[in-house]
């Protein structure tokens, strides 16, 4: 299957810092990826990368078959990119900046650049000063930036950041749909774990410059996990027995809820042990995979109670 980027052995050092280190990884038409990681992982280093804007030390980078290294020109010429916080020209309108954006580009018309502004909602506000638009609509026109001479690869930085909720659902949906019809490829940097597990296709996490898992979305989450629900009649009781079980650590404890992680005994040993305490139980299952409980897991987020 055609392959949009190939990214071989990416590693980029800071003076004795290792910002980036080995990391692989390749996206067909149509996919988006998720980049996942906390703060300092090497996210946004990687993305600078990709784009140019930052020299990596060592590794490959090949864009719709074409080497960054050897060309970079006709490389990025294939990529759109909304890198930080969105800026724009704020005394000219949205029309004016798309189409200022557009002279860098061959043969881009104004009906064109109506169309995109159209594509991503902004048409009715297309005759508007950009300083007085929202940080929703900024990320809207730069996703309209990004698009200009339909790139096949499209990176969007950290994109939902400052949206409400209905902005973020909508630029999603807007992704979900570009990725669908027109087959652009995508990588979304984000914190965002909910919306990543539900709208990307595929998923990339770094922790400390280097990857930690990989995949398809569908694959990674579709194994059960070694975590546990659990809701007990009597929190209190629970609570006490749960801290002298071995072999298991507790994730959380919401409302009348304890979610519990498996750590070295099986499930049914785990309520055999539960039985045998006498402990009532209201309600208890073992999860599917979800996206926070993997990134939690592989970044050391979880709280361990007693072994």
């Amino acid at each position: 299957m055609k392959t949009i980027i190939s990214v071989q052995n990416l590693r980029k050092t800071y003076k004795k810092e290792t910002a980036v280190e080995n990391v692989c990884f390749a996206l067909t038409p149509g996919s988006i990826m998720g980049l996942l990681g906390t703060n300092g992982a090497g996210k946004t280093t990687t993305l600078k990368m990709i784009t140019n804007l930052c020299a990596k030390d060592s590794g490959k980078i090949v864009i719709d078959h074409v080497s960054l290294d050897e060309n970079p020109g006709l490389a990025l010429s294939k990529v759109g990119a909304a890198l930080d916080t969105p800026s724009f020209y704020p005394e000219l309108t949205a029309k004016e900046n798309i189409a200022c954006f557009a002279r860098l580009y061959q043969n881009i018309s104004a009906r064109q650049v109506m169309e995109l502004l159209a594509y991503v909602g902004l048409a009715e506000q297309a005759e508007k000063k950009v300083k007085k638009f929202s940080l929703g609509m900024k990320q809207r026109l730069a996703l309209a930036r990004a698009m200009l001479g339909e790139p096949k690869l499209i990176i969007l930085d950290e994109p939902a950041n400052g949206l409400d909720p209905q902005g973020q659902i909508a630029l999603y949906r807007m992704v979900s749909d570009m990725a669908g019809e027109k087959n652009t490829t995508f990588i979304v940097s984000s914190h965002q774990l909910h919306d990543m597990e539900k709208f990307c296709t595929d998923i990339l996490i770094l922790d400390k410059g280097k990857s930690i898992l990989q995949g398809k979305t569908e694959d990674i989450l579709s194994e059960t996990t070694d975590i546990v629900d659990l809701v007990p009649e009597e929190m209190e009781a629970a609570a006490q027995i749960l801290s002298k079980c071995p072999g298991i650590s507790l994730v959380s404890r919401k409302g009348n809820q304890f979610t519990i992680r498996l750590e070295e005994i099986c499930l049914d040993e785990f309520i055999r042990k539960l039985v045998t305490s006498r402990l009532h139980i209201r309600y208890l299952a073992m999860r599917k995979n979800s996206l926070q409980d993997l990134f939690l897991k592989l970044t050391g987020g979880f709280e361990s109670c007693a072994h």
